[in-house]
């Protein structure tokens, strides 16, 4: 299996001052631009290292303005800007819908520049979009042989053999799974895919119940995420109404008032209208935060958990059971829209801990 090797270091912004002008003038900014780590640092383990001048840098005002758009290589060593607020960002390549073999590497920033300072920008570079392989079992081919899956975003869609060998690229947002024999297309799955994770899924098929088995394998360079699917007679069953069939976090979203089944990791605590603690020690018991991956950080990715129930609070609260960050749960409760200002769960009546 190719793995992808990314290396860099923090990516900071250096400002220093001009002086000599009164404050009440409006004074001139400059930007300069490197990235933090030599060329030569950045590269995968099956091709050339990247050549960071043909990467693409767009910079933009927060006014939608354009202020440069072309090749890294071609930028000029400072560019003049006003005092404000600019989106940047840098690309080795333009990525819209789903494609094969085609990483995005680069970052992205947004800077406030105040009144005649002069901002170096370094760039961190990452993989921007996310890897994904599908593996079939002889009964799925076997039962499903006459179609082909269809990997589906919002900006477009892609087939999937089943004799595919290559990798498929998509963006880091919601996906859809589905399998399309002739004219007709059936939707199977989602999930939500991350910045620089690599899923693998294998598809198996039975003629019992749908239900579905999920394993998570963390490296140093990417998240992998490898996912075992049994599709029955009805394709993927999640509804929610059992452990089994729990419904992924961002799927039960879409189920306020409603009193399911979910899954999810537990990542963090202490919550309040704007943060969310990820790591231990932990002071609250009446909550915790789940996500779609053991390893996450972004509060906007969490789904907040309410316990109130004795004997859940007692199994699942982090400060009695710190050893719990990191652990697979399953959780049945009612779904809110707003929980700590972030969709969630209250009324926890039954759980299960993998």
């Amino acid at each position: 299996m190719k793995r992808i090797v990314l290396m860099g270091i923090i990516s900071s912004i250096a400002l220093a001052s001009c002086q000599g002008l009164p404050d009440t003038q409006e004074k001139e900014c400059y930007l300069s631009f490197n990235f933090a780590e030599p060329v030569k640092s950045i590269q995968t383990k099956s091709s050339e290292p990247l050549d960071t001048n043909s990467f693409n840098l767009l910079i933009r005002s927060n006014s939608g303005d354009t202020l440069y758009s072309g090749r890294y290589g071609n930028r000029p060593s400072e560019i003049a800007v006003p005092s404000g607020t600019y989106e940047l960002s840098v690309e080795s390549v333009q990525f819209d819908s789903p494609e094969f073999d085609k990483p995005q590497y680069g970052d992205r920033k947004v800077i406030v520049v105040s009144n005649g300072e002069n901002v170096t920008v370094s760039f961190l570079c990452r993989q921007l979009n996310s890897a994904l392989r599908l593996k079939f079992t002889e009964k799925f081919k076997n039962k499903y042989g006459n179609g082909v899956i269809v990997l589906k975003q919002e900006a477009g869609q892609l087939d999937y053999s089943y004799m595919e060998a290559r990798t498929a690229y998509l963006k880091a947002a919601n996906a859809e799974f589905g399998y399309r024999e002739k004219d007709s297309v059936t939707s199977l799955f989602n999930r939500v895919l991350g910045a620089g994770e690599l899923h693998t899924i294998t598809l198996d098929a039975s003629s019992n119940e749908s239900q579905s088995y999920f394993t998570i394998q963390v490296d140093t360079s990417v998240i992998r995420i490898d996912e075992q699917i049994i599709v029955g007679n009805g394709y993927f069953g999640e509804n929610g109404k059992s452990s089994d069939k729990a419904l992924s976090i961002e799927s039960a979203k879409s189920h306020v008032g409603d009193t399911i089944w979910v899954w999810g990791y537990i990542v963090g605590g202490d919550m309040s209208s704007s943060s969310v603690s990820f790591t231990a020690p932990f002071t609250k018991d009446s909550h915790i935060a789940i996500a779609a991956a053991p390893s996450e950080t972004g509060r906007e990715r969490c789904f907040s958990v309410e316990l109130s129930k004795t004997a859940v609070k007692s199994a699942l609260n982090l400060v009695s059971n710190p050893g719990n960050l990191g652990k697979k749960v399953f959780l049945k409760g009612e779904i809110v829209s707003s929980y700590f200002g972030l969709a969630g769960m209250k009324k926890v009546s039954d759980f299960k801990i993998e």
